[in-house]
């Protein structure tokens, strides 16, 4: 009898112990991430004009895209300030610039991107801030242009 009373006490020790460890636990983790709204460095190109002061049009620049990658689907805007006009900056997508020359100047207009949306980064398609033939000569101003070397400095910026 003692023998049947310690296997049935055994039992039911494995019994209530193997209750307990079928027992359910649950525990939520939250998982948090923050994604900053950046920028990276302007791929900037120069443009060249190329002036010819008989010409019957307006002269436009020749070069490469000004890019930037930024985060995704956030807002920017960008403005632009001439070096050449004084230090005006601008803020609406087209800017009144002034080649500096040989004691002579010439105007010029400057068509950028003035806000957007990111697209992202790695293999996220750039934005273009300056297409190749963004800036333009009237061509009342090449006509009138003297013989010589003129340029500009155009900061874009891209604010977030």
């Amino acid at each position: 009898m003692k023998k049947l009373m310690a296997v049935l006490a055994a039992m039911a020790f494995v019994v209530v112990m193997a209750g307990g460890a079928w027992a359910d636990v649950t525990g939520d983790v939250d998982i948090n991430a923050t994604v900053s709204g950046k920028c990276n460095a302007i791929t900037a190109n120069d443009l060249t004009l190329t002036i010819d002061p008989a010409t019957e049009s307006a002269v436009t620049s020749t070069g490469s895209a000004t890019t930037v990658q930024c985060s995704k689907s956030k807002a920017f805007t960008v403005t632009a300030a001439s070096a050449g006009a004084g230090g005006a900056e601008d803020n609406d997508g087209s800017l009144a610039g002034v080649l500096t020359g040989p004691g002579a100047t010439i105007p010029y207009t400057l068509a950028y991107t003035s806000s957007f949306n990111g697209a992202g980064f790695g293999s996220a398609t750039p934005t273009t801030l300056l297409n190749a033939n963004a800036a333009t000569v009237a061509i009342v101003d090449a006509n009138a242009a003297e013989e010589g070397t003129y340029s500009d400095t155009v900061t874009i910026t891209v604010e977030y």
